[in-house]
């Protein structure tokens, strides 16, 4: 079996483990479709070529700039000349000092055309460094929450945690914008998924051994750096072999079992690549066959006037609020526009096989 179809069989047995155990089954169809963990989003990952992967943080916004990474991957998949899936790899071990996310609030445009804020955590001092995934699930529906929004907010109930409530809420509107191609095209999954697949292989655990992947999984493990989740909600370091996350090179390292993905980012992923490349020269003696490198595809800023933006009353509103607009607001304003407009010009290697 070959890695990756080895990691989407791990995938499909862990699965269940996202949502509400009290979740009735109904909710838990609709949850795992909406993540693209259900069977025929699964069978569309296997089937396709290289995948484009994007690495957001477990957040309710997504704000511009960061709302073109995922707008991207839908033009660069809708101009493939095959099937391309996307992978959302999805940080979940963030914490509540996020500036760039702000997961502890969630801004959305009410029914009644003003921006709000649905605080869920507070960040004082002592606690701003507690992790997202850390926190219960989202339980309440935002006040005057409208259209996409009131039914993510729906949904994000059935997460187990408060993590897979913001995945479920990132679903929703991404798909509300057209940024997901296919109802099975797309696939949200919690980096420590792919971290606890490399753990279990290093240590010789798989259900399905392979030698040569066991290998560059415990060369991998051997030089990473670990975390967890503490007792206070915090990340603490530890052994690798006992980690919920390695360090950020070692955690783009492992996205190689992907398939030899394109990875989407900005300036700061360019800045981790050289790093992340070091690493992979290490790893790549042990690597089995089928273990490619990812590789790194910067999305570009594109004409700015092309771009989706607040209309002058919600700028107004988000002036004040010190945020900057969000795919949310975006979806409310303007309904599903990366459907509708493309900004990109998509080369063909963020497409091609490699």
């Amino acid at each position: 079996m070959r890695a990756e179809e080895a990691f989407i069989d791990y995938v499909r047995r862990r699965r269940s483990t996202l949502l509400h155990p009290q979740a009735p089954p109904a909710a838990v169809s609709e949850a795992l479709a909406l993540l693209g963990l259900d069977d025929a989003s699964l069978a569309r990952w296997s089937a396709s070529g290289p995948a484009l992967v994007s690495l957001p943080h477990a957040s309710p916004n997504v704000f511009d700039p960061r709302m073109r990474v995922c707008w991207y991957a839908a033009a660069a998949q809708r101009r493939a000349p095959r099937a391309v899936h996307h992978l959302r790899v999805v940080l979940t071990h963030v914490n509540f000092s996020d500036l760039g996310w702000r997961p502890y609030a969630w801004w959305y445009l009410g029914e009644d055309g003003n921006v709000r804020g649905h605080r869920q955590f507070s960040r004082n001092k002592r606690r701003k460094h507690v992790t997202v995934a850390s926190q219960p699930a989202m339980d309440a529906v935002p006040e005057a929450a409208a259209g996409a929004d009131l039914a993510a907010s729906r949904v994000a109930r059935w997460g187990a945690d408060l993590a897979v409530s913001y995945m479920l809420i990132t679903a929703v509107v991404e798909r509300a914008a057209g940024m997901v191609t296919a109802p099975a095209a797309t696939t949200y999954f919690p980096l420590p998924w792919l971290v606890s697949f490399v753990r279990e292989h290093a240590a010789g655990a798989a259900s399905v051994p392979d030698e040569a992947l066991t290998s560059w999984c415990a060369r991998l493990t051997e030089q990473a750096h670990g975390r967890r989740t503490g007792p206070d909600g915090t990340l603490l370091e530890c052994p690798a072999q006992q980690a919920t996350v390695f360090d950020n090179y070692s955690n783009l390292a492992a996205l190689s079992l992907l398939g030899a993905p394109q990875v989407l980012g900005g300036a700061k992923m360019a800045g981790y690549w050289p790093h992340v490349e070091e690493l992979l020269d290490v790893l790549r003696p042990a690597a089995p066959a089928d273990v490619r490198d990812p590789r790194v595809a910067l999305v570009p800023q594109g004409d700015p006037g092309r771009f989706v933006g607040p209309t002058p009353e919600t700028a107004a509103q988000l002036e004040r609020h010190g945020v900057p607009y969000s795919q949310g607001l975006a979806v409310a304003e303007h309904g599903n526009f990366a459907e509708r407009r493309d900004p990109f010009d998509v080369p063909e290697a963020a497409v091609s096989s490699g």
